[in-house]
């Protein structure tokens, strides 16, 4: 299921990539005079799209490991997500800001202290 998923999220930054050449070729020909629509959508729903399949694929991998690391990848993802696509108020810019900041201190102080075992359970790291 690691497979599938990590392929997923390749074809997903693929596309990605692809939408914002064909933008960058549309910017670049109205910079000049033309008038071309490549892509009837805008980038913001595209974008917003690609952030919900992304989310959904995370939350695919979350359910298949049952581990602390997916949970705050998954959160960080629609916590991106909701800064990127919704950003209405400077005061929830800075709520998802702090939130982000929350996730990576937690992902880097709270579970960075457990190793995983060859069997896949987790152990408290021990100071040499």
């Amino acid at each position: 299921m690691d497979k599938v998923t990590h392929l997923f999220e390749l074809i997903i930054a693929f596309l990605l990539l692809a939408v914002i050449a064909v933008k960058i070729v549309e910017v670049s020909a109205k910079m000049v005079g033309f008038e071309i629509t490549i892509l009837a959508m805008d980038f913001q729903s595209i974008l917003s799209t690609t952030l919900a399949l992304i989310i959904g694929v995370e939350f695919i991998k979350m359910l298949c490991r049952h581990t602390p690391e997916t949970v705050i990848d998954v959160l960080l993802f629609a916590i991106a997500r909701q800064i990127v696509i919704y950003h209405e108020k400077t005061l929830d810019l800075l709520v998802g800001m702090v939130a982000i900041a929350g996730l990576f201190a937690s992902k880097k102080f709270l579970l960075d202290k457990f190793v995983k075992n060859r069997d896949g359970r987790e152990k408290r790291e021990t100071p040499e």
